[in-house]
């Protein structure tokens, strides 16, 4: 599948960047590009892997951004080994799941610990949650709403969600809706409480109803820093 992926040269060096765990802006820096043309790369990408967010593209990577062929003019691009079947593919695909998870979290955990580098002179113990205690915290406190969440406890839990909700996609849309109901009251539980962080109702999670605009509204308000204990007290 990904080995009869054409991309050109430059579309092919930004991919095994992204591949690298590497932001927009890291991208530009090391190709000498600005911002908007590794975009329109990107766009180019999503279209030819046939993806629509940059999650989904490195998870349908995974380990074989070294196999897409490179564009050249002229010449047809076929497959090299000649061996590969569909059946072949989807086993792959299920073999670097677990791979592609971890690579995945390790890239949003830069940009959390970045976020925290820069936030130093505001910046709580808390704030250093990893993805796993995230984890372990959302499911303990799984009908807590009481209490505040920090931005990487909240972030955590949804791209957990988020991540496990692809991989079970991979088997049985009856999983993936199974997991989804099990995992809603700690959502909710944990938006509650990283809504009050920000100093802001729980009910602000109604906006999830109006489409689109809603969750573009809710996400906004979730990504606000902290505000301290003296403000909420006021």
């Amino acid at each position: 599948m990904l080995s009869s992926t054409k991309l050109s040269k430059r579309e092919e060096e930004v991919a095994n960047l992204l591949r690298m765990g590497k932001s927009n802006k890291q991208i530009a820096d090391v190709l000498s590009i600005s911002d908007r043309t590794v975009e329109f790369h990107l766009k180019n990408i999503y279209k030819k892997i046939q993806v629509s967010s940059r999650v989904e593209l490195i998870l349908k990577l995974g380990g074989a951004t070294q196999g897409l062929e490179t564009e050249k003019p002229g010449v047809s691009t076929v497959d090299n080994t000649g061996q590969i079947a569909d059946n072949d593919d989807q086993l792959n695909s299920r073999k670097g799941w677990g791979s592609a998870l971890r690579e995945v979290a390790a890239i949003i955990g830069k940009e959390l610990r970045m976020e925290n580098r820069l936030d130093t002179s505001t910046r709580s113990q808390a704030n250093t949650m990893s993805l796993f205690e995230a984890i372990r915290v959302c499911i303990t406190q799984y009908a807590e709403f009481s209490g505040r969440a920090t931005r990487p406890e909240f972030w955590w839990f949804v791209l957990f969600v988020t991540l496990v909700n692809a991989g079970l996609s991979y088997f049985s849309e009856a999983l993936v809706g199974a997991f989804t109901v099990a995992m809603l009251l700690p959502l909710l539980a944990v938006g509650t409480r990283r809504l009050r962080d920000t100093g802001r109702s729980g009910w602000w999670q109604l906006f999830y109803l109006v489409p689109i605009a809603g969750i573009v509204i809710v996400g906004t308000v979730m990504a606000l820093p902290s505000i301290s204990s003296d403000t909420l007290a006021e």
